[in-house]
């Protein structure tokens, strides 16, 4: 029988749900099956109502669920605002008197206070929770050993059998889990993925200050980067941070800055000034509902329009969208490549919800590709009929050739004003014309070697569903629920969004009578350049922006009811 159970564990900020999130998932993972992890947190140092999901399957589940089958509730108070989510044959575990049929009274403080710290209430529950599915106790054991040290350790391994002992008395069985082969997996999330890709992709700088949901990325630089040869910048603020990593580009290494909307709103002159330059740039952008500071610690995909237009004066840029954390690490390495090929910045474009997802994944499918500098170097480096280097020499693709500053014999001129081919400010009109011509011929050039979109389902039918970045898994899962109800289903998810892979799009799209985005922002900004760029006719969107990510039950339920229409009223 095919297992499917959602967990989720609530409390406050400071009660140790995310600790036991993560042992719940590693423990799926050691017991043989696959999982997906997801967080819902406030931007609170304490307290606050936090959630932590682990959806377990016995085939990869890569999408979260509404409901949930096992509650944990750290904090009893946040009972009434999580049980109404409980499925029929779901049950609830929390400390105090149970306010229904379906809660779990369980004395989890005087476990704690037994094993030896008061603390310990949340690895008392997972001993409930491993017991109730049937996990086994030495699998639990072996983790927290690979967790706590010590006489920690045994207060935890003490509190886990407290709750295993009496979960056997008072907790169902409904939903055990028997353990099966497992293999070596990948654990990782979106941001760690993305940042382990930039390093394989040879990002040998970074810079950025810490903004929420971004700052994962530069913690995975910072702590995986330097042994690779990494040097990592903490700046005083995004503008600063932007600048630095122009400046170690300039001097030939490959540079990114990470951050969200706010901080990257500071790093549109900087994005400009590396589009005059043509300085190969990475631009890491997670998103967070805006506008000003938002929800902070929430999802949404509301930048979209803002990365494909923001600094001032027209120039090329990419933007890559990845939908997984596979993605991310390949997307990054990509991003790397395109920067430098063809000196322009380059977006990788992720949300809360793939930073903060993680998942098991196939060491296999996690591919590294050979890095292939695009600087020339020595004799390479041409020169005009006078002996002199051109930095910005017109070519007929728009890309010239790059050499970095140190060369015997080459002097390298760049200039934040209008330049000529030798780098030096300008004010000829003449030239500005030739100049802005040559950047735009770089923009076509990058549009030849789009990402074509990724497509599952059927070839013609009912309706596409169209969408981009992190709502990948949701739209491939919906799908699927519409296959088995017999409606005729495609799916087209958009891993670079700019330039538009317009023409792939368009013959893909032509078999289907409806087209419908699906996305998480308010005003549909997907079917709006669908719209501006493509022939299609979008229909309307299924969209989502009160802060929390689609799910594919919601997605397939509005995508039956052609709540699309009019868009949804979800907020």
């Amino acid at each position: 029988m095919d297992v499917d159970v959602n967990i989720r564990v609530s409390g406050g900020a400071g009660q140790g749900v995310h600790t036991v999130g993560g042992l719940l998932s590693r423990l799926a993972v050691v017991s043989g099956y696959h999982f997906i992890a997801t967080q819902d947190y406030m931007s609170r140092i304490r307290g606050g109502r936090n959630s932590y999901t682990v959806r377990i399957g016995s085939s990869p589940v890569r999408a979260g669920r509404g409901e949930d089958d096992v509650l944990l509730a750290l904090n009893p108070g946040h009972l009434p605002y999580f049980l109404p989510r409980l499925s029929a044959r779901g049950f609830a575990v929390a400390d105090g008197p149970g306010v229904s049929s379906s809660v779990l009274s369980a004395p989890l403080k005087g476990m704690a206070v037994t094993a030896g710290s008061p603390i310990l209430g949340n690895v008392a529950g997972l001993g409930i929770i491993a017991e109730a599915l049937g996990f086994l106790p030495d699998a639990l054991e072996r983790l927290l050993a690979a967790e706590f040290k010590g006489e920690f350790l045994e207060k935890n391994v003490t509190a886990a059998r407290l709750g295993a002992e009496w979960a056997r008395v008072h907790a169902p069985g409904t939903m055990r889990m028997s353990p099966r082969p497992s293999r070596p997996r990948i654990l990782l999330s979106g941001n760690e993925a993305l940042a382990l890709g930039a390093l394989a992709g040879g990002c040998k700088f970074a810079a950025g200050y810490p903004m929420t949901p971004g700052t994962g990325i530069l913690q995975g630089l910072l702590v995986d980067g330097p042994p690779l040869g990494l040097v990592f910048e903490q700046a005083e603020d995004e503008i600063a941070a932007i600048n630095m990593a122009i400046g170690a580009s300039y001097a030939g290494a490959r540079s990114m800055v990470a951050t969200s909307g706010g901080g990257f709103a500071l790093m549109a002159e900087g994005l400009s000034l590396a589009g005059i330059l043509e300085t190969p740039l990475v631009i890491g952008l997670a998103m967070r509902p805006g506008p000003a500071t938002g929800m902070p610690t929430r999802t949404a995909q509301e930048d979209l329009d803002f990365v494909i237009h923001a600094g001032h004066g027209e120039f090329p840029r990419a933007v890559f969208a990845p939908g997984s954390p596979e993605e991310a690490f390949e997307l990054a390495q990509l991003a790397f490549d395109t920067a430098e090929r063809f000196q322009a910045p380059v977006f990788l474009l992720t949300d809360q919800y793939l930073a903060d997802m993680s998942l098991d994944l196939d060491p296999e499918t996690m591919m590294i590709r050979p890095v292939k500098r695009h600087v020339v170097r020595g004799p390479d480096v041409p020169r005009n009929p006078e002996g002199k280097y051109l930095r910005y020499a017109i070519t007929e693709n728009g890309v010239s050739p790059m050499a970095i500053p140190g060369e015997p014999g080459v002097t390298v001129v760049v200039d934040s004003d209008e330049h000529s081919e030798d780098g030096h400010l300008t004010e000829d009109h003449a030239i500005r014309v030739r100049m802005v011509e040559k950047r735009l011929r770089k923009g076509r050039e990058i549009a030849r070697h789009v990402l074509p979109p990724l497509y599952s389902g059927k070839a013609t039918g009912d309706l596409l569903l169209v969408g981009f970045g992190s709502t990948k898994e949701v739209v491939a899962e919906a799908r699927e629920i519409l296959e088995k109800e017999g409606f005729s289903v495609g799916a087209a998810h958009l891993r670079q969004v700019w330039p538009l892979p317009a023409r792939e799009l368009e013959g893909h799209a032509s078999g289907f009578r409806r087209i419908v985005t699906v996305e998480n922002n308010a005003t549909g900004q997907l079917a709006g350049i669908l719209r501006r760029e493509t022939e299609m006719h979008v229909d309307g969107t299924i969209r989502r922006f009160d802060g929390l990510p689609l799910l594919p039950a919601d997605v397939a339920k509005e995508a039956r009811e052609g709540a699309w229409k009019t868009g949804s009223k979800r907020a």
